[in-house]
């Protein structure tokens, strides 16, 4: 929905309905600004008024709230949940790469290492699994693949239940990426950065504009090896070109694909002991050279056709093709048992526990969506609604390794060598097809309230053929889901809400079946959220939010027969979340959040689990960034990254310690004269070089990497 829509005048509001204001002053918000000069009498027609110049800031550039919500008939800043986005200026002042970099700026998250036979970026949100909750421009991304952010304008985090906008899964919420498209300016930039210990990036951006026609190309490529890391390193590359046709004009039509590869080194990290990780060197790394590896290759394509009718009707079609597929051999790390009794010693075994697998994923979606406005009865509404037809499929070949040699548990040999042998285990295809439709009504009832009703009705059919022994597991679900809030606006500035929502997770949501779980009904969850948000003064919002998400029918073990599940079990997560963005003065900026998270295992059929919290699951988390401008072009920035102890397993046996990340910037753009244009910086991650654990397993666990620095040049035209 395009967010230049005509908005009904602020009026002056008495104080009634304060109540609802108490969540956000509680955040230390100052008082109201007063109101604006009642207006002078209207000059006669025949009068000539006096020129007038109007100056004011520039909004800040961390506030990208007034960008519509995919799916959404608002704005981020409009919505009726928690939304944090990270836009592409913090993530370049902070140099993150990565999409796992950009969260960083995002509580409630916790990163999650390879799991069930998957790779790539795996997360936590708000206690729940947001592995398959991944998205570009409001369409899956179900690869499992590093996601660069070269081609990113932002990483927008959506909380809650979000199944009647993007479908199953999205219990905790979802992550969405928001791509570089062309531009009505042709302007370009270039950025070329050292890292240490060793690593080189260098990424482009060029938009050039001419009559109704614009086309971008953004590339990027990478080489860096993990600083306190021993032999691990990330190596890609990756183009994005796209180009727009009507510019400008009622309909556009634009064109994208993203073509990525990546060639690395794995890291499955350090295996526990005694419920802990493994305190070795951070260093200590168990692969194997010439045999541990990983390859991916990404193309995403997307068309997407635009026809404004008028300001109050448009339709949009969106169509996408794309294929992941990857390649991995990696070592995952366990001790030998037998070889530790009276502490670690040299003597001390690893066994190096082959992950060797090969996959590939694709993705055919077509999606129409219609945007109106009108009235009925007196009351303005703004409905979104849509209907999506794809197709998902899946396919994974598992290899069983043996002679892999053992290693040292202190001084492990990463260039030994064995007689490995590599054979066939299995090769399981998934074919999922999904129907939907679904709306959403924004519904204004006078100028202090909004009703926001949704719903999203999804027929999801899979089916999992095993090509070795030739067994078919097939499931459908048809799952209706909804959404409501109730919008409350007492003064200029503030909004106050209540919502309530649904999401599933079927049996197949990740497009693997087994035959404990292909019988069974969707989990569902509901979350019930009470949130504000509160324009401080012009350029620093001030958000929270209170929530609880249940799931009543969790999958559990069948008492009677424990190879199958049933979904007697009940979870739950209670918490409530703090956020500042914007510009506090005309020089200063920050990005800041606070999280706490209450996970709750209430029923279960395995009595170690019962009153235990989730995996991977921490109960408090914080992040923040700030920059200070200073005269003649200089800037200095700082944050820190907090992330509390988590649980390995959901009986709370194996715990992997919290920890506080700082990272620290200085950058130099000149105003004017030869050289402006350009950018130095200098960063400094983890400047205090902490012992990290970023992603969690149950087998091991991965530590971050040591203090980093990066000196980077940018040029921009």
């Amino acid at each position: 929905m395009s967010s230049d829509r005509p908005t009904p005048p602020r009026l002056r509001r008495p104080t009634i309905g304060l109540a609802c204001f108490g969540l956000v002053t509680a955040l230390g918000a100052p008082a109201v600004a007063a109101e604006q000069p009642t207006p002078a009498p209207e000059a006669p027609a025949a009068a000539q008024l006096p020129e007038l110049s109007v100056e004011g800031a520039a909004p800040s550039p961390y506030r990208a709230d007034s960008t519509p919500l995919p799916r959404s008939p608002f704005t981020a800043a409009e919505a009726p949940q928690s939304v944090t986005i990270v836009p592409r200026v913090v993530m370049e002042e902070r140099q993150a790469t990565t999409v796992r970099d950009a969260l960083r700026n995002v509580t409630g998250i916790s990163l999650a290492a390879g799991e069930g036979g998957f790779s790539g970026d795996n997360l936590t949100l708000r206690g729940f699994s947001a592995r398959g909750d991944f998205f570009i421009d409001g369409i899956r991304d179900l690869g499992q693949y590093t996601r660069d952010s070269f081609f990113l304008e932002s990483v927008d985090v959506l909380k809650g239940p979000s199944s009647v906008i993007f479908g199953r899964g999205s219990t905790g919420g979802v992550i969405n990426q928001t791509t570089r498209l062309p531009l009505p300016v042709t302007q370009g930039e270039m950025w070329l950065s050292a890292y240490t210990p060793m690593g080189l990036r260098s990424t482009a951006d060029v938009n050039v504009r001419a009559g109704e026609i614009a086309a971008r190309i953004v590339a990027m490529g990478t080489r860096i090896n993990a600083s306190e890391r021993d032999h691990v390193f990330n190596e890609r590359w990756g183009v994005f070109p796209s180009i727009t046709f009507g510019m400008g004009t009622p309909t556009t039509l634009t064109l994208s694909w993203l073509h990525q590869e990546e060639h690395n080194m794995p890291d499955y990290g350090l295996p526990y002991f005694q419920g802990r990780p493994l305190r070795v060197a951070t260093h200590t790394f168990y692969g194997l050279d010439q045999t541990d590896r990983e390859h991916t290759l990404t193309d995403i394509f997307t068309a997407r056709l635009e026809h404004r009718f008028s300001e109050d009707f448009s339709v949009r079609n969106t169509f996408r093709w794309a294929n992941w597929s990857r390649e991995i051999s990696a070592t995952a790390p366990r001790i030998v048992a037998g070889t530790v009794t009276n502490g670690i010693t040299p003597a001390s075994l690893i066994n190096r526990q082959p992950q060797v697998r090969n996959g590939f994923d694709s993705l055919i979606v077509n999606q129409t969506e219609a945007t109106v406005r009108f009235n009925t009865f007196g009351l303005r509404h703004e409905l979104l609604a849509g209907v999506e037809f794809g197709r998902e499929s899946s396919e994974t070949t598992r290899f069983n390794q043996t002679g892999r040699p053992s290693a040292n548990l202190l001084f492990p040999d990463f260039h030994d060598t064995g007689l490995i042998t590599t054979t066939f285990n299995s090769d399981i295809k998934t074919v999922a097809n999904t129907i939907a439709l679904y709306a959403v009504d924004r519904i204004f009832l006078g100028e202090m309230f909004e009703l926001i009703l949704g719903g999203r009705w999804d027929s999801f059919e899979a089916e999992q053929t095993n090509r070795g022994t030739r067994q078919i597991f097939e499931r459908t679900d048809r799952e209706f889901t909804w959404r409501t809030a109730l919008v409350f606006k007492p003064i200029p500035g503030l909004r106050t809400y209540i919502a309530a929502g649904t999401s599933f997770n079927p049996s197949a949501e990740a497009l693997t079946l087994a035959a404990n779980n292909a019988n069974l009904e969707p989990e569902t969850a509901t979350t019930y959220e009470l949130g504000a948000s509160y324009d401080v003064f012009d350029g620093l919002r001030l958000a929270g939010s209170v929530f609880r998400i249940e799931k009543r029918n969790a999958r559990t073990s069948d008492p009677a027969n424990s190879t199958l599940q049933v979904l007697d079990g009940i979870v739950r997560v209670d918490g409530f979340e703090i956020q500042a963005v914007g510009r506090i003065t005309p020089q200063w900026n920050v990005l800041a959040g606070y999280t706490y998270l209450h996970s709750d295992i209430v029923r279960s059929n395995n009595p170690a689990e019962v009153g235990k919290e989730f995996a991977n699951v921490p109960p408090h988390s914080v992040s923040l960034w700030t920059t200070f401008d200073l005269p003649l072009g200089f800037q200095i920035g700082g944050g820190l990254s907090f992330v509390d102890r988590r649980f390995a397993n959901t009986t709370n046996t194996t715990r992997v310690p919290g920890y506080t990340r700082f990272d620290a910037a200085v950058a130099w753009t000149p105003e004017d004269g030869p050289l402006k244009g350009l950018r130095l910086q200098l960063n400094a991650l983890n400047l205090g070089d902490a012992r990290t654990y970023e992603t969690v397993y149950t087998g091991h666990v991965v530590p971050g990497t040591g203090r980093t620095f990066i000196l980077s040049a940018a040029a921009r035209f």
